[in-house]
């Protein structure tokens, strides 16, 4: 099934875990994808693979997300290449984990914030004109952390997600009127590089198991799809049943 056949998906954070795993899912079904990811190496790494691997367009950019100019430069490159952005899946984030509130200084604040907060404010307002001249989807890489407090994770990344859960509903009220779409999706234990060095009681799991990346790449692919063409300002949690709203 080819259902993103005639679409132009940028995934931030695209070059490693979640975000290889989505732009590899969304090319598996004709995507074209372009990738931010701020190691360069990386980025072709990933896009030979989608080359190699589907035989679909992809360009990758070295885009620092919490850099303004750097992710205005990528933008620019990427609408020079494809001419639009159909689908803007925010991925790229960064995590520290459980730190007493007392010992997160201002540094480690601004270094979470810029990453996870500013980087998908960054990229979306700038091609938010391009998806008002025909519609498209939004989604947004939050955290169950967002939702519960955290769990091994400390208060500056919880705080990061949470606010991408209230500019979800935000945007999805502001942009539903140009049939832009605009969800979130809250995974939990997710086996990357990023978690490997927590450590996860699956009891406390329902389902007893920690997800892949690509159960979330399955998430996004169906809220990237017209399957999905009603659904909006929603947070989709993909985590075993550890949390359940």
């Amino acid at each position: 099934m080819k259902r993103f056949q005639n679409t132009v998906t940028l995934v931030t954070g695209g070059n490693r875990g979640i975000g290889r795993a989505i732009a590899l899912r969304l090319a598996s079904e004709g995507g074209k994808i372009i990738l931010f990811g701020r190691k360069e190496e990386d980025n072709k790494a990933v896009e030979n693979e989608i080359l190699h691997t589907f035989g679909t367009e992809v360009q990758s950019c070295a885009v620092d997300v919490s850099s303004e100019s750097s992710v205005k430069k990528g933008v620019e490159e990427a609408l020079s290449r494809f001419g639009r952005v159909d689908v803007l899946i925010n991925n790229a984030g960064i995590c520290r984990l459980s730190t007493p509130f007392e010992k997160i200084r201002r540094e480690d604040w601004d270094e979470t914030l810029s990453v996870n907060l500013y980087g998908m404010i960054y990229v979306t307002r700038l091609l938010i004109p391009e998806l008002r001249k025909k519609g498209g989807k939004i989604i947004n890489i939050a955290s169950l952390a967002g939702e519960v407090g955290g769990i091994a994770t400390s208060a500056d990344y919880v705080a990061s997600k949470a606010a991408l859960q209230g500019i979800t509903r935000s945007l999805a009220r502001e942009l539903g009127p140009y049939h832009i779409n605009v969800n979130a999706i809250a995974p939990g234990f997710v086996r990357t590089q990023m978690t490997e060095k927590m450590s996860i009681n699956l009891s406390s799991i329902p389902l007893r198991q920690v997800a892949e990346p690509e159960d979330i790449a399955a998430a996004a692919a169906f809220l990237a799809s017209d399957d999905a063409r009603l659904i909006t300002g929603t947070t989709l949690d993909v985590n075993g049943g550890l949390y359940m709203n």
